[in-house]
This record gives structure tokens, C-alpha cells and sequence, in this order.
């Protein structure tokens, strides 16, 4: 069966300057320096996009400029999610008119763990354009009183509803997810430190911060697994857990745009709540990974 998302798929950094204004002409170096390595498509003004705090102009030329650089390589999928419907309704349609491939959206800002509040969000957006359309599952924004057959009993009513991007740790219900679909949705995971255990689990792919980073350390753990090398799939991902650990210690996202910057791909600070490293926090980081047994590639 035809799977838009297979594979590994960076939740591509949103580049700032340093006044966190949007630098779109640092989109173009950064998506081609992924490009160059063996991930399958993007996912563009999520979490790690910082999708949520920015504007809706900003988001588009966000998405403009990603689908223009990728030029149909990789599929791209948008986030249009983490504001109210009616501008998730206007960022899908938007999305249909620059040729992405698909869009994605969290449960409703204003109504988290209500299934049937998501489920109207979620037409809402899926009825604004023919994209294929993904729920991007967030264990905190998740109703958890409905079982994984009654939450996909309920996406029949949304309009192209194609798959889920499911960042939680409760992989039990991912693969009762994948199970009772009979493989039929389209089942990314999202925590980048369990990429492995969503390819037992079931997983077609996997969407990532951390993939900005290390693209070829996780393409390589995928093409591992599906090869049938599980062992080194297991030591790829605790190389890439080894990194994962050290970033926590200083901010992800901070982490994730410093990293990007030591490599000639400068891409500004995140806006708040999430902070920029310190001088000190940097030359830690720096040291540390520079001290690894492994490339951090």
C-alpha cells in the first residue's frame, strides 16, 4: 500500500535572526544541507518550528519557502495546528495553494483532551483543501478517555484523514492504533529518543527535532531495522540517545539551533518560552559532543 510519510523526517527549524524576526533567506542553505542526506520528506511549523508562536503570514512564507527549496524531492507537511480554527482553517487552505503535500494539526488550543471538540477542529481543516490530513497526537492535548478504536471510529467523520503523528511514550496504544486500522493509516511516532521502539511497534516513519541534527545517524537506524539489522538499528539509536541526554541538560530547542549554527547553518535563537544557550551552556555542549565516540552526523 502507498504510504505518503515512510521513513525519516526532520520537524524542520523555523531560522530567526538575532531580533527572533524571520530570516526566510537562511530556509533555503538549511533544507538543502538535509536534503543532501537520506531523510524522506519534512515537517514544517510544528513543535520544533515553533509553529505556535508564530504569526500566520510568518507561517506561510514559512511553508512557501520550504515547498519552493524542497521542489517536490520530499513530501512536506504542514502544520497548521496550535491556533484557533479559523486560522488552521485558513493556514490549510493556504497550504493546498503552494503545492504542499499534505497538513497536520494538533487538538483545538482552546480544548485539549475533548474528542469531540478535536474532531470538529480536525473537519474543519480536513474540509479546507484535498491534502491528505495528519493528527499530530501530543500525550498532553490527547483525550484519554477513548479507546484507540472509538478515536478512530471518530476520524471516519474528518475530511481526508490520512494518518497521526503520535509524540507520546504509551506505544501500547500507538500499535493498538496501527492494529486495529489493519495498517491502514498512515502511523509516524514522534519522540526521537524511541524511533526504535516505534519501528517494532509499527511505524511507517518517524518525525524529529533532533533529526535537524543527527539525519543520517536515524536514516541509518531505519534502514537498519527494515534491513533486518535490529542489533545496529538498537546501538544507532543509543548513539542518538547519548546526544538526546547531553541537549536536555541545556534546552532542546536552544541545543538544536546552537548545534545548527556551530555547522555554518545559522538559524538564529527560538522565540520564548524557549531560550537560547548560554555562552557557558554552549562551550559545555560544544565540549561534550565534541568528546563523543561516534559522529554526531
Amino acid at each position: 500500500m502507498s504510504k505518503l510519510v515512510r521513513g525519516i523526517l526532520p520537524a524542520l527549524v523555523t531560522p530567526f535572526d538575532d531580533n527572533l524576526e524571520l530570516a526566510i533567506d537562511r530556509v533555503e542553505p538549511l533544507v538543502r544541507s538535509l536534503l543532501d542526506t537520506d531523510i524522506t520528506g519534512f515537517f514544517v511549523c510544528g513543535g520544533t518550528g515553533e509553529g505556535r508562536v508564530m504569526t500566520v503570514p510568518e507561517r506561510q512564507q514559512m511553508g512557501e519557502a520550504a515547498v519552493k527549496t524542497v521542489a517536490g524531492q520530499v513530501p512536506v507537511i504542514l502544520h497548521v495546528g496550535g491556533t484557533t480554527t479559523e486560522e488552521a482553517v485558513t493556514l490549510a487552505g493556504h497550504a493546498a495553494t503552494i503545492d504542499a503535500d499534505a497538513v497536520a494539526s494538533v487538538a483545538p488550543a482552546d480544548k485539549p483532551n475533548d474528542l469531540t471538540a478535536a474532531v470538529a477542529h480536525y473537519s474543519a481543516i480536513g474540509g479546507a483543501s484535498e491534502l491528505p490530513f495528519y493528527v499530530y497526537w501530543l500525550a498532553s492535548d490527547a483525550d484519554r478517555s477513548v479507546t484507540p478504536g472509538q478515536f478512530l471510529d471518530a476520524m471516519q467523520d474528518v475530511p481526508h484523514f490520512t494518518g497521526i503523528k503520535f509524540t507520546d511514550t504509551n506505544f501500547y496504544l500507538f500499535q493498538q492504533l496501527v492494529d486495529i486500522s489493519s495498517g491502514q493509516i498512515n502511523a509516524i511516532t514522534g519522540p526521537d529518543e524511541m524511533c526504535a521502539a516505534g519501528m517494532i511497534m509499527g511505524s511507517d516513519g518517524a518525525i524529529g527535532s533532533t533529526y535537524n541534527i543527527m539525519p543520517r545517524i536515524f536514516s541509518g537506524m531505519y534502514a537498519a531495522f527494515h534491513e533486518g539489522r535490529v542489533q545496529e538499528a538498537m546501538e544507532a539509536q543509543v548513539q542518538a540517545n547519548k546526544v538526546i541526554s547531553l541537549m536536555m541538560n541545556v534546552g532542546v530547542m536552544g541545543a538544536l539551533k546552537a548545534m545548527l549554527g556551530w555547522r555554518g547553518l545559522p538559524v538564529g535563537p527560538p522565540r520564548l518560552p524557549n531560550k537560547p544557550l548560554t555562552g557557558e551552556e554552549d562551550a559545555w555542549l560544544r565540549q561534550k559532543i565534541e568528546s563523543l565516540d561516534f559522529d554526531v552526523v
